[in-house]
């Protein structure tokens, strides 16, 4: 029985390990500030530049007063403050999953808040919407399978 409870521990282990490995971390955009109209322009731009940004991670997006956040889909959209292409978040706080490698822009729609410096980039991975090269895809589904089998094969036994 004692080593029964042995495996059950280390299987409890082994999966929180796991779930550790494969979850992003929660990013607060702007940290203390929040999402607000920043006293400086390219605050929002130097606080992302020193994050760095993966496929998994999230952003949440905390203000209070009246803001909101719409993800914007071009540079050029971004650069000069198109808030029609679609419909903005209005609710604090609203969360963005990061799923793919590539460059993201959001941008506050209220008012002038945009161009007061209210938006910001975000660079996930290398910035390049390419997909991982597939051996590196391979190599992971390789190791996690092995590791499955080898978990089993010592539960069972």
């Amino acid at each position: 029985m004692a080593i029964r409870m042995d495996r059950i521990v280390f299987l409890i282990i082994a999966v929180a390990l796991l779930e550790g490995a494969t979850s992003g971390k929660n990013y607060k955009v702007g940290d203390a500030v929040g999402w607000s109209i920043p006293q400086n322009k390219s605050y929002y731009e130097s606080w992302a530049g020193d994050q760095k940004f993966e496929v998994g991670d999230s952003l949440e997006f905390n203000w209070t007063g009246t803001h909101d956040v719409l993800k914007v889909t071009t540079k050029t959209d971004y650069d000069a403050c198109v808030k029609t292409n679609g419909t903005p978040n209005i609710t604090s706080p609203v969360t963005f999953n990061l799923t793919a490698n590539g460059t993201f822009y959001y941008i506050c729609t209220i008012g002038s808040h945009c161009e007061l410096g209210q938006k910001v980039t975000i660079v996930v991975g290398n910035g390049s919407s390419s997909s991982p090269p597939i051996s590196a895809v391979l190599s992971t589904i390789t190791i996690v399978a092995a590791s499955l089998v080898h978990l089993c094969s010592f539960l069972l036994y």
